[in-house]
This record gives structure tokens, C-alpha cells and sequence, in this order.
């Protein structure tokens, strides 16, 4: 999927699931900035990041489990809630993979 038509689809798929851009990033685990950045074509996210958005927009997520407090991480189906270090070691540990599969 071409650079421009990701973000596109991104835009519309968020906004069909009535999703803002910070609610999907809490259900994602990024910063609301990054979705942004995702959606105006100026980064693009990893190939597994694409599917797993895929999976959620396409699937469609609830947006009230994903509106709940303490943030969420994952899609629909498998939603869990975690607390504030556990999500601290959620971001650390995508930060350890991203590295390795960029070093690899």
C-alpha cells in the first residue's frame, strides 16, 4: 500500500470506526502525534503495525473499552486493560523489538 493511499485509508477508517486520532493511539499504544504523522502521509508505520491496524479498523473496535481508563492495548477481541507500569513495559518492550528488527 502506497505511502498516500495508507494514510488515506487510515482517515477513513478511523473516522468510520468514530475513533480520534487519540483514542486509537491509546488502543495502539503510540502517541497521538504518531497517528497524526500516520495519517498526513509524513511517516509510515512498520508493515506489522499496518496489519494490526488493519485488523482493528477493519474488525471494528468498541469504542467505549477502548475510551476506559487505564489505557488499553490491543483490538476488539482481545482487549486488555493495563495499568500505568504495565503499560511502561509494554512501550519498552515494543521499543526493544523495533530496534531488533530494524538491527536485523
Amino acid at each position: 500500500m502506497a505511502k498516500e493511499s495508507f494514510a488515506a485509508w487510515l482517515r477513513a477508517a478511523r473516522g468510520k470506526a468514530g475513533l480520534t486520532q487519540t483514542r486509537l493511539a491509546e488502543a495502539i499504544v503510540v502517541r497521538p502525534l504518531t497517528v497524526s504523522r500516520w495519517e498526513s502521509g509524513k511517516q509510515t508505520p512498520s508493515a506489522s503495525r499496518q496489519r494490526q491496524l488493519r485488523h482493528m479498523l477493519e474488525g471494528g473496535v468498541d469504542e467505549g473499552k477502548v475510551s476506559e481508563e487505564p489505557a488499553s492495548y490491543g483490538d476488539a477481541s482481545t482487549l486488555v486493560r493495563l495499568n500505568p507500569e504495565e503499560l511502561q513495559i509494554v512501550r519498552i518492550y515494543r521499543l526493544l523489538v523495533s530496534q531488533s528488527e530494524e538491527s536485523a
